[in-house]
């Protein structure tokens, strides 16, 4: 039986700067990772015995995001764009890329945005997303 891992290699990254109507793969990401966690609500009384109760609350989520810097790629200018313009971009990432997988999506603005030069590697870029609302799931097209 053939395994069902996915190899790293297959994922992509993709910026709109159309608001969704089209999306552009971020040139060159060798590493992503993206964190969706949620808040815990702390709901113990008197009748909890004892034991600490909780609820769930509030969601939030970040992608972060790197990669070699490509000089002149106009989605990679857009990340540095989006951060000073503090705008609100969209952004899909699917960790098997394709037609018909699956992977997320969601509205964010640009926390960091990095360009590492060093002189014995290659010049590297790096950039954190900070969603803004619902981390959906997405099917590529």
């Amino acid at each position: 039986m053939a395994s069902q891992a996915i190899r790293g290699f297959e994922g992509n990254i993709y910026l709109s700067k159309d608001n969704g109507t089209t999306y552009e793969a971020i040139a060159s990401i060798k590493d992503s990772t993206l964190t969706i966690s949620q808040e815990e609500l702390e709901a113990s009384s008197f009748a909890s015995n004892g034991w600490m109760e909780y609820l769930p609350g509030m969601k939030e989520w970040e992608l972060e995001a790197e990669g070699i810097y490509i000089h002149g790629d106009t989605v990679q200018e857009s990340l540095y764009d989006a951060l000073v313009n503090g705008s609100v971009v969209k952004v899909q990432l699917f960790p098997k890329d394709g037609t018909g997988n699956t992977g997320y999506e969601g509205e964010a603005f640009i926390t960091s945005f990095e360009v590492n030069n060093a002189v014995d590697d290659i010049v590297t870029l790096s950039a954190t997303f900070r969603g803004t609302g619902e981390m959906a799931t997405a099917t590529a097209s």
